[in-house]
């Protein structure tokens, strides 16, 4: 997978996108509640849109958790 530049996105941002993806996956695997997590994508997700690399926003839309934090992974 070809990874886009990070232009403007704050790598804080980023990072904590990542560390909320991971938890709501151990959590998810745990049978713990993972709303705070959700809430926590979300929040983010809007703060990074005008910057993020369009593909991770394009997961994000869509609801495809694993294959944003692959994405970040891959930064």
């Amino acid at each position: 997978m070809q990874v886009e530049p990070l232009d403007a996105a704050p790598k804080s941002k980023l990072v904590n996108l990542r560390h909320a993806l991971e938890t709501m996956m151990q959590r998810i695997e745990s049978g713990a509640d993972i709303m705070e997590q959700l809430e926590q994508i979300d929040v983010l997700s809007q703060e990074l849109t005008p910057t993020a690399p369009k593909m991770l926003l394009h997961y994000l839309e869509r609801k495809s958790y694993t294959k944003a934090l692959a994405f970040l992974k891959e930064l």
